[in-house]
């Protein structure tokens, strides 16, 4: 992990909500702070359990921490593993496929990416 955070601006780091999760969330965001890399949040699965969404998303304010989107529980997204292929380029659109895209262009919007020249 430490090396994929080697000349990034930012991180996006998935969860889900379980105790775990939480746990692991909790480990990671303090391992990109120390490299000062901006962290952003999706919860998977949210609402496979909501209280402890819920219990992320308080944390996350609490801490600071944006909160990129959350993609529900969807089918779909083993289907299209299974095809190999992106769920959002799977048709018809599903539910995942459009959060996954709302968490993209809001992470896009937020001017979250910068583009660094690369090293010569």
């Amino acid at each position: 992990m430490i090396a994929s955070l080697s000349g990034v601006d930012i991180a996006l780091i998935v969860t889900e909500p379980s105790q775990s999760g939480v746990h692991d969330l909790k480990r990671i965001l303090g391992v990109v702070a120390h490299f000062g890399v901006k962290p952003v949040v999706c919860i998977n699965k949210y609402d496979i359990n909501e209280e402890v969404t819920e219990e992320i998303e308080e944390f996350c304010r609490e801490d600071g921490v944006e909160i990129a989107g959350k993609v529900p529980f969807d089918v779909s997204i083993t289907k299209a593993m299974v095809a190999g292929v992106p769920v959002v380029e799977t048709g018809p659109k599903t539910d995942a496929g459009e959060a996954i895209e709302r968490m993209w262009a809001r992470i896009n919007k937020s001017n979250c990416l910068t583009t660094k020249s690369p090293d010569v």
